[in-house]
Parts: structure tokens; sequence; C-alpha cells
């Protein structure tokens, strides 16, 4: 059960996702363009589903939005592509609207789809790996540094890419309100797991558990007592997650714990507007950078013959 707990991490990581958060009124965020988005809509954007529990919480709305991180990836993207002309070489960012990493649904309460229980058990669903770059592309070890030198010049450490990111977490705007969200985030979850409601729930879940064979007392426990270090889970395993998804359906503890959690979200956001107002427009002041960095840089580059 190697993994257990990385996989418990795993739930609560999306917690941490809130340092990129943007400007919203009570229920929606806004686009540049101040078009409103709905939770649902914040999910799509992120290519998650109903289940996304973490950008379901009222702290995502603080998140960047879509709009927001494609300005920041063009920049990021220009950045790249200026380092590699330096080496006469061209640069094709992949796609931003291709999926990525894991392909497993949103774990902060534990596993909650039906279909990946019965596959994979409480071991993650295979990552996505999406358009990667081949080694035999000439640009490839430029791009990641592969290389130390390349025709004659130095190559930055870790590449090009490397090289833009370090470029653009150095010159882009930032402040300390980020930190504010990452609180909310993470003490909101903590609060949640004594809050009245999910208790009662959670023991509910675990009753229903015992009558499936299985003894767990709560869902964040379950996954401990499998290897999740195996290439593919066992029957057991499988059975145990598919009653703990049956178990979460019937007694609704996932709509019960993010009722609780948001709710705690709802007065730690109430009563930090102020901080998070200053991340609103820090996100607005970073997006507006970002924006001119990839203008700037691809003026630049027409100028020069690029």
């Amino acid at each position: 059960m190697k993994r257990a707990h990385a996989l418990i991490g795993a739930a609560l990581s999306g917690m941490l996702l809130v340092s990129a958060c943007s400007e919203s009124g009570e229920v929606a965020t806004s686009d540049p363009q101040g078009t409103p988005a709905s939770h649902e809509a914040k999910a799509e954007q992120r290519g998650g589903n109903f289940e996304d529990f973490t950008h379901a919480l009222p702290i995502a709305q603080y998140e960047y939005t879509a709009a927001q991180e494609r300005l920041i990836a063009g920049a990021k993207d220009a950045l790249t592509r200026d380092c590699m002309r330096r080496f006469s070489l061209d640069y094709r960012p992949a796609d931003a609207g291709t999926p990525e990493s894991s392909a497993s649904s949103d774990r902060r309460y534990g596993i909650s789809d039906l279909q990946e229980a019965k596959r994979y058990g409480y071991h993650l669903a295979p990552s996505r790996q999406t358009m990667p770059v081949p080694s035999t592309d000439p640009s490839y070890p430029v791009l990641y540094g592969a290389i130390s030198t390349f025709d004659g010049k130095d190559v930055p450490k870790g590449g090009c890419r490397a090289e833009a990111v370090r470029t653009w977490e150095k010159k882009r705007p930032t402040t300390k309100a980020a930190d504010v969200a990452r609180e909310i985030a993470a003490t909101g979850y903590h609060k949640s797991l004594s809050d009245p409601a999910v208790l009662k729930v959670t023991k509910q879940w675990a009753s229903c558990m015992r009558a499936a064979g299985f003894s767990f007392s709560s869902p964040l426990a379950a996954p401990q007592d499998f290897d999740l270090d195996t290439p593919a889970a066992s029957e057991k395993e499988r059975k145990a997650a598919v009653a703990d998804v049956s178990c979460k359906i019937r007694t609704k503890l996932l709509d019960t714990w993010l009722h609780a959690e948001s709710s705690i979200q709802r007065a730690d956001i109430k009563a930090n507007k102020g901080r998070l107002a200053e991340l609103s427009a820090e996100h607005a002041e970073v997006a507006e950078f970002a924006r001119s960095t990839g203008s700037a840089l691809s003026k630049a580059q027409t100028s020069n013959g690029g």
C-alpha cells in the first residue's frame, strides 16, 4: 500500500491549484471579456465533469479563467520560440486544448467513478500521453536541454522550455494574495473532516461497506488496504472500490461532503474578500502582461524575418 497516501494526496492536490485564481462574484467567474462562467462551464473548460469536486468548490471561482490561462500559455510559448530562434530552430507548441496527465476522476473525497472502480480498483487510470515529442526531432535536445551546446552556442539549463518558464516566473507580476486562496482550500478541507454532517454520512458509508463485506473507517482509509504499486488491481481491490463508490451513491456521501466543505469555504471567502480582490487584480495584471509579452515577441520575430 505504498501509494495509498500518495493517492490521498492526489485527492487533496486540487486544493493547491488555487495558486492560480480569478475574480468572481458570489457565484460566477468572468473571462477577460466579462462573460460569466458557471461551475459547470469551468469544469468543462478544464476537461472535467460532474465528478470534478475540486473545481465545483467556491474557492475554484478564484482560479485563472480559461481565457487567462491561454494567454499565459501563449506567453510561455512565445518565450520558448524566442529562445529556439537563437539556435535557428522552429518551435511549434502542442495543442493547448489537448487533455493531459491522469485520466482518473477527481478523488478529493476518494474514488467516485463507478466504471473506473470496476476497471482499475483504487489504482489510478492510465495517464493520457498526448502529443509526445519524438526523440528524432532535431529541435528536441535544445527544447528540453538534452545537450549542453548546439551550433557552437550554450543551451540553457533544462532547454529552451525551462528557460521560458524561468523567465516568465521571474518577470510576471505577483503578490502573496494566492497564499490566502491556498489556505482557504486547505483549511476548508480539513475542517470538513469534522463537520457533523460529514461524520454522520461517513458512518452510514462505513455501515454500507460492512454489509458488502468490507471494514473501513472512512473513504480515505479504504485504499490503504491494497498495494497500489502493482501493475493492476486485484479482484478483491476492484470489488472493494465498486462497493466504495456504490455506498457513496447510496448514502449521498459525495454531495453531502461537497456541500459541507462549500459552506466552510464560503464563510472563509467572505472573511477574506479584500485579499481575494487583490488576487483577482493580480490575475488581470498577469493576463495583460502575458498578452503584451506574447505580442511583443511575435512582433519582434516578424520584424526580424521570423
